[in-house]
């Protein structure tokens, strides 16, 4: 039976959307080669060790210690950003990689770059190149860069960063006005979604009122969905299963009928990267018995 277009009203009122098809996902793959999706798929079926992984990964990492052009495809530059090493950090933990050489320049680097008040924002060096992405650019709040960067951090055993950077998400919380993409909700929950103080808790379930009221009313993308699934399939103190539903009927409605790749409004070269991570995403959801695939 041939899917369905991408039906808004549908999704948004019932959560209904096509199954996610992972076997069609793995056939776009097949087809669709990148280098880092390769070795990834690779590396999460077994068929390659950790030192392959990183003899890939390390090719992505600049000589400051952040990662570069090519983990993100919006930014071609050879200096380590910011939201390269966010997107590079991701990977690390998804495969499980939490020791080394290449994990103390990474953590040198965050050390390096973090401001006075506990927060990032993109490097000097990255913002100068005239090929950086215009969402690179400053915002008065730096809360999404911090929240993953340090909520990342944490896996890693960076506990200073943490701290550093909950005190600043304390402090501007609350100044910060009605966001216009979900990013700011679902990266404080990365970062305070299991932190068991009231104040921490008391933002974790705001963002999650606000994350909630996205997922309920309007579309989010599918790479975000990904991430969003990754987030909080770890946060087993918060009611977040209908959510997680929603955020699959998402990337069901995204993944074309055709090629079986995910649509992506990031652009086509997100393509290969946002079907890999979406097939990632759904694995979580099998574990946590809320998927239902075809394929």
């Amino acid at each position: 039976m041939p899917r369905l277009p991408y039906d808004y009203y549908d999704l948004l009122t019932t959560g209904h959307a096509p199954a996610f098809d992972a076997e069609a996902a793995y056939r776009f793959l097949s087809e669709h080669h990148d280098p880092l999706c390769d070795m990834r798929l690779a590396h999460w079926r077994g068929d390659i060790d950790d030192a392959e992984f990183w003899r890939v990964m390390r090719q992505y990492q600049g000589a400051n210690g952040g990662f570069k052009g090519g983990i993100d495809p919006d930014y071609t530059g050879d200096v380590g950003s910011i939201h390269s090493t966010i997107e590079a950090m991701r990977i690390l933990i998804a495969h499980q990689q939490f020791d080394g050489e290449e994990i103390g320049k990474l953590l040198d680097f965050l050390h390096a770059t973090v401001l006075p008040d506990g927060s990032w924002q993109e490097i000097p060096e990255v913002l100068q190149n005239p090929k950086c992405p215009a969402w690179y650019q400053p915002a008065q709040f730096r809360i999404c860069e911090t929240s993953c960067l340090a909520g990342y951090a944490l896996e890693f055993g960076a506990y200073d960063l943490w701290t550093n950077a909950v005190r600043y998400i304390r402090q501007t919380w609350l100044q910060m006005p009605d966001a216009p993409t979900a990013h700011p909700y679902w990266s404080v929950l990365l970062l305070l979604g299991r932190s068991t103080t009231s104040s921490d808790r008391s933002i974790a379930l705001d963002a999650l009122d606000n994350l909630n009221a996205f997922v309920r009313n309007r579309k989010i993308d599918a790479w975000d969905c990904s991430a969003i699934v990754e987030i909080l399939v770890g946060l087993d103190a918060l009611d977040v299963n209908d959510t997680l539903l929603r955020l699959l009927a998402m990337l069901g409605a995204a993944q074309d009928p055709d090629d079986g790749g995910i649509r992506t409004e990031y652009g086509d070269t997100l393509r290969i990267g946002a079907t890999f991570n979406a097939l990632m995403a759904v694995a979580l959801l099998m574990q946590r018995g809320l998927v239902e695939t075809n394929g």
